[in-house]
């Protein structure tokens, strides 16, 4: 799986958009991607991992999964 941070969040639209560790292009995400237990945890600069599919306007991120941040 493939990691980043939560870029932006939009509770009320349900989506937002992902910074990858790799450097490439930022995204897409909707918050269904996330195992139900997490949707109402979802927070702008959270790790993630995810993998990325081709979503209908392009490659977006799924099987969306939030990782412990070490703080």
């Amino acid at each position: 799986m493939l990691k980043g941070k939560i870029k932006t969040y939009n509770a009320k639209n349900g989506f937002g958009f992902i910074t990858q560790a790799s450097g490439e292009d930022d995204l897409f995400f909707f918050k269904n991607a996330f195992p139900i237990d997490q949707q109402y945890k979802i927070q702008v600069n959270q790790d993630v991992e995810y993998v990325v599919v081709e979503g209908q306007k392009g490659p977006q991120a799924a099987k969306l999964d939030l990782l412990a941040n070490k703080e």
